[in-house]
């Protein structure tokens, strides 16, 4: 099954600070008509933030948020031009970000898409390949061998 959206890939996004880039990936998916509200499902993803950060470590963030607000389980992935601090559990800057938007009822979809997820990117050629490809085509390629 694949669980990535060429349409919802970002590349080269120059992110200021990690409160804005949030909120842009979520403005995004709304846009996208991923979720009905850009509000709730933004203070969802910050309720989930502050209670620990979703930066895993190895320069990735896999902000995610279970809402009835969300349509169906979609993942927007922005790839920054800069690093960006994000309190990650490692202290290092955020390179590549996947923000996961799941249906309230869709637990256990969730937990294979994110476990598929942080599986794929243990593996640091994999992480390697996200940071350097260069067209939005050769990212969806990498992403499309992410297994859940």
């Amino acid at each position: 099954m694949g669980i990535f959206s060429r349409d919802l890939i970002v590349q080269n996004y120059y992110a200021f600070d990690k409160k804005s880039c949030l909120e842009e990936m979520v403005e995004f998916l709304y846009k996208n008509d991923v979720i009905v509200s850009t509000n709730d499902f933004f203070r969802a993803i910050m309720e989930r933030e502050n209670l620990m950060t979703t930066g895993i470590g190895r320069k990735v963030a896999i902000p995610h948020a279970r809402s009835n607000l969300v349509k169906e389980l979609n993942i927007a992935v922005y790839v920054l031009d800069n690093e960006l601090p994000f309190n990650s559990v490692d202290d290092e800057d955020v390179k590549v970000i996947f923000m996961i938007a799941v249906p309230e009822n869709a637990k256990e979809e969730y937990m294979k898409v994110l476990s598929g997820i942080s599986n794929f990117l243990r593996v640091d050629e994999n992480r390697e390949l996200l940071f350097n490809a260069k067209t939005k085509d050769e990212l969806f390629a990498i992403l499309k061998e992410i297994e859940v």
